[in-house]
């Protein structure tokens, strides 16, 4: 499939880790391709620096970690001429934008999915100099991130995530923001605007059919503060697909082009990481990065 592929390992994984599930997975993907050098980063940004220096040196680049190491993996391959093809392989908390791509999470039916998987190019979106693969939030999402125990997160994984989104949703308060496409502008209040590439965020899959991740558009959702009650069915999967039946209170665009203002300048989550704050500008690149997905 691959003469030659990298596989890079979050360095937070301790040695027990590595030795129960990481070694019979790049055993795998060994049996398939001819070199596979594997390296474990060292601190953050780590895994960005390397697939921005090492990235034209592979046919491939296979990421064993969560939403946060991806994101630091597209930053480093989106501005080089001849990318490699990515393969993620499930290693965090939610691990959103795999299951997006319905890759199995369990590490090594992942490797052996994506090793007889096909190549597609998705789109990635540029926010001002920096790029994402599943989300740009502000608001709920972003206080939810921001609110997260790192020790529960730790002991209970993605459950930690569920705790903090109920906390905020009972608490959160309205902002106010503009909200520009190529097709309207939106002005009001809300309690999160989200800007979608993919379709699960928190491991539950967004309740709208139509969001893919290769037709050059986002899905942009606002939600007001009378969709709380909705947020919360959503969080607590009891309704997930709620919002198809009552968007009064959650309106829904679709463009390649988003501009987000604020008055005061607001913190943003990208893919689970905090350090983006309002304005931005926001573009669709169109099938930008190759990815391994599974066979349909």
């Amino acid at each position: 499939m691959f003469k030659s592929a990298l596989l890079l390992i979050n360095g937070n994984y301790a040695q027990d880790d590595i030795q129960k599930n990481i070694e019979p997975t790049a055993g795998i993907l060994a049996s398939h391709i001819e070199e596979v050098v594997i390296r474990q980063t060292q601190y953050k940004g780590h895994t960005e620096k390397i697939c921005k220096e090492a990235g034209n040196q592979y046919e491939a680049i296979f990421i064993i970690g969560g939403d946060g190491t991806l994101h630091e993996c597209v930053n480093g391959l989106a501005d080089l001429d001849n990318p490699p093809v990515t393969g993620i392989l499930p290693g965090g908390t939610c691990n959103d934008f795999s299951r997006s791509l319905q890759i199995p999470q369990p590490l090594k039916r992942a490797a052996e999915t994506l090793i007889k998987g096909q190549v597609r190019y998705l789109d990635i979106g540029k926010m001002n100099d920096r790029y994402f693969l599943n989300f740009y939030g502000i608001g709920l999402i972003a206080e939810t991130s921001e609110n997260i125990n790192e020790n529960l997160k730790g002991v209970f994984g993605k459950v930690s995530y569920f705790i903090s989104a109920l906390q905020m949703v009972n608490n959160t308060r309205p902002f106010s923001f503009t909200l520009e496409t190529k097709e309207q502008t939106v002005e009001g209040e809300a309690v999160m605007v989200l800007i979608s590439n993919g379709n699960v965020i928190g491991t539950n899959k967004l309740p709208f059919q139509n969001n893919v991740m290769d037709d050059g558009e986002f899905d942009i959702f606002i939600i007001s503060e009378g969709g709380a009650a909705l947020l919360r069915e959503y969080f607590n999967a009891k309704n997930p697909f709620a919002w198809e039946a009552d968007q009064s209170d959650i309106q829904h665009y679709r463009s390649s082009y988003v501009r987000l203002e604020t008055p005061q300048p607001m913190k943003a989550d990208t893919d689970g990481e905090l350090y983006m704050k309002t304005p931005v500008t926001i573009n669709n690149l169109h099938q930008k990065l190759p990815f391994l997905i599974p066979n349909e």
